[in-house]
């Protein structure tokens, strides 16, 4: 029974990977990501009242930073945003449109959150496919995905002189960890890439949100009040 239920878990992975993950829905997704990410660099650095030029650069850094790491650690060359440079083109357009719009119209902090939590599902798995793609090992590829998905946050919020978001709020990386593992256990099983992704990515997501409507998050480290 357990065989039974296991093979067919492969196959609807595998139908439901080969119907959505096709490569320019994966393409979308990539654009897409860069463009909520450099959404959410430019809402950071409008906070700060940076002026535009200084907005796109932390944009740039939140869309596109987590991949440069990424490529420069693999020794992947060229880096992703110099191979295609529509990744470059992508935010710097979300970034000057945002720096206007912002000017006129109030944008949902919440619908941010949710699109920064797709973003985020696809650049940790993304991040994870071009590291075994590459012959890396496991551990050194679930590293590399979560990079992808949290080095440019993390250079964002120092930019801007903040401490990093994962570092003190709800569940971020951790979501980050937790479907990239799922993804690479499901390949380790015999799923293909393209089935593995969709509950790896969908992990990614439901921890996120549930972070964002909920407050889910990992417990703070407090002294006791006998320290004072």
């Amino acid at each position: 029974m357990w065989r039974i239920g296991a093979q067919a878990f492969k196959l609807a992975g595998h139908f439901a990977g080969t119907c959505l993950m096709t490569p320019s829905f994966v393409h979308f997704l990539d654009i897409f990501g860069v463009a909520v990410f450099a959404i959410a660099g430019t809402l950071t650095a409008i906070e700060k009242r940076f002026d535009l030029f200084g907005v796109i650069v932390v944009a740039l850094i939140t869309a596109l930073g987590g991949g440069t790491l990424r490529d420069v650690t693999l020794d992947a060359h060229p880096v992703i945003w110099i191979a295609d440079t529509g990744y470059l083109s992508t935010g710097i357009l979300a970034a000057v449109a945002t720096f206007v719009v912002v000017r006129f119209v109030k944008v949902p902090l919440r619908a941010i959150e949710i699109c920064d939590a797709v973003g985020l599902a696809f650049f940790v798995i993304a991040g994870i496919q071009k590291a075994t793609n590459l012959g890396h090992q496991p551990e050194i590829a679930l590293l590399m995905g979560l990079m992808t998905g949290v080095a440019g946050g993390i250079l964002r919020d120092v930019l801007c002189n903040e401490v990093p978001l994962i570092f003190h709020r709800e569940i971020y990386a951790t979501a980050a960890l937790s479907g990239g593992f799922l993804y690479l256990a499901l390949l380790e099983s015999g799923l293909p890439p393209e089935a593995a992704m969709v509950p790896a990515m969908l992990t990614i997501i439901v921890l996120r949100l549930c972070a964002v409507f909920f407050g889910l998050s990992l417990p703070q480290f407090l002294f006791s009040k006998s320290r004072d």
